[in-house]
Parts: C-alpha cells; structure tokens; sequence
C-alpha cells in the first residue's frame, strides 16, 4: 500500500473514533448538539457555570451514587394524565416549580442522563423542550457507558441555588387523542414505540389492547446500537430504521407508547435527525385504550 494512502486512512480513523475508542458518525446527525458524548462532558465538568447536569432517574437510585455535580429530577415527575388531557406533560405551574428546584436559568446549558437506554433521559428532553428551553443534551449512553468508560461517580447530593427559567408551553410538540382523532393516517404519521407484542394486541397494559389505527411499530429500542454501553445507532442507521416505515423528514409525525416514556425515545431520535413537526402524544395507549369511543386495531 502507498504511504500517503496509509497515512490519509489513518487520519480518517483517527477522525472517526471518539477519545473512548468508540466509532462515532456524529457528524452525520442533523442535530448533533442534541447529544453529547461522555469524553466531551468530563472535560466540562468543574470548567463551566452554566452547566447542569439532571439525573432523570428514581431518587433512591441516584443517591446510590452519581455523576459530580448532578441535580435529581426524576422523568416520572414530567408526567401527569389529567394535564396529558389537556395537552400539557404537567401543568405549566408545576413545570416551574420543578425546573427552579434544579437550578435552571434560562441560560444554562442543560445535560441529562440516565442509566435505561436514554428513555428517562429522552423524556427529560421532550419536557424541557415543550416547555421552552433551548439548550439541551443527552449524554450518550448515560451513567452505564460513563461506568464502563472508568469514569467517577460520586453520592454527594449538590446544592444549587434556584433558578430563574420561565416555562413556555408550545402546544405544537403535542397530540391529544382528539387531535388524533382528527389527523388519522395517511393525514399523520403514528409511531407506536411499544413492544410489538403490545402493538399487535397480544399484550394489554390497559383496558383494551391493540394499537392506534394507522400507526407504525418502531419498538422504542431500534434506535439504540447493539452494545451494551447503550448508545444512539449512527446517523445513516437512524435515517434508514425511519426510511423503512416511509417517514419523510417533511411530515408530521405522532410519536406515543404507554405512558410516554418509550416515545420520548422515538421523538428525540426523530428530532436528532432533524425532524420538525413531530408531536408526543403524551396521554399514550393509557389514555387511549380507556376512552371506548376510540379506535383501535390490531
């Protein structure tokens, strides 16, 4: 092989494998800064004021131990049926509430985390998001690549002063299932990010089983990479998991699962890869299935 052939691939690899030596096609991400990888987080921890880290899992979980620095808020928090109903994650009151707690200013540079597949995480994100603040991440993998990559962890609970973040609702980033019920398929694309057991009836959590008329089975997990540390799929692996169900960056999508958990994970990967109208129909199959006047197919 000709020297400057070797050296131009070594250079690329070099390119292409992150500081953890793991391959890496960020660059191939329409929204690349809705992701942070933990190399890039380590070096900004202690060296920026402005950043906060939330722990999106259970509280008992997070004092056995977390990342430095770290503030507490549980996804399960986010989430309130009643105001689902009504078009909102939780009420806008309680939004505020939740977010000053953790220390939030309209000026922080948020970073979020968890340890189940980006799940809790990605919820975290769709709420922050609905509610208005613009500079969010996930951190790639969460706390199990963060473990795996050898780096520390600590079970000192941070105090920090409350913030000063105003939420702002924006009712575009959500569906209600009267919303649905009017923009049905072929007007919407429906992603049920359920098993497909779940999708296809065979297992009911609720009163009734099956799925929303039209929708699409993109269980919540294909949009991670096979390993163990968790990880978004590449660029060109997404694009092709949402080719495959013929969605369109240009349309409009419903993304739902049960409770709306698991479709925060379809709705981040859609809005990684740069899709615009995409919506979290939050209520999920728990408010579907128990409203009989509702379709439901199988």
């Amino acid at each position: 092989m000709r020297p400057l052939l070797m050296l131009w691939i070594f250079w690329v690899g070099c390119i292409m494998l992150s500081p953890d030596g793991v391959a890496s096609d960020r660059v191939g991400y329409p929204n690349a800064q809705f992701l942070i990888e933990t190399q890039k987080l380590a070096a900004r921890l202690g060296n920026e004021p402005e950043l906060r880290i939330l722990d999106a899992r259970d509280p008992e979980i997070y004092r056995e131990g977390h990342l430095d620095g770290a503030v507490n808020l549980p996804a399960a928090t986010t989430d309130y049926l009643e105001a689902n109903r009504q078009g909102f994650p939780i009420p806008t009151a309680w939004a505020q509430r939740l977010l000053r707690a953790t220390g939030i200013n309209a000026s922080s540079r948020v970073v979020i985390y968890d340890e189940q597949g980006n799940t809790l995480a990605a919820r975290i994100f769709y709420f922050l998001e609905f509610f208005g603040h613009s500079h969010v991440q996930i951190l790639n993998g969460g706390l199990k690549k963060w473990r795996m990559a050898g780096r520390p962890i600590t079970v000192d609970v941070p105090r920090v002063p409350d913030g000063d973040f105003i939420p702002v609702p924006n009712p575009t980033l959500v569906a209600t299932s009267e919303w649905i019920l009017k923009h049905l398929p072929p007007q919407v694309v429906i992603i049920d990010a359920r098993s497909p057991a779940e999708y296809r009836g065979e297992r009911a959590i609720g009163p009734r089983g099956g799925h929303i008329p039209g929708a699409v089975n993109i269980p919540w997990d294909r949009v991670l990479g096979p390993g163990n540390d968790q990880i978004f799929l590449p660029a060109g692996s997404l694009r092709q998991v949402f080719a495959e169900s013929h969605i369109a960056p240009a349309r409009q999508v419903v993304v739902y699962c049960q409770f709306g958990t698991r479709g925060a994970e379809i709705y981040f990967a859609l809005r990684l890869m740069g899709y615009r109208q995409v919506r979290l129909y939050d209520g999920g199959w728990e408010d579907w299935s128990a409203d009989t006047k509702l379709p439901v197919e199988k």
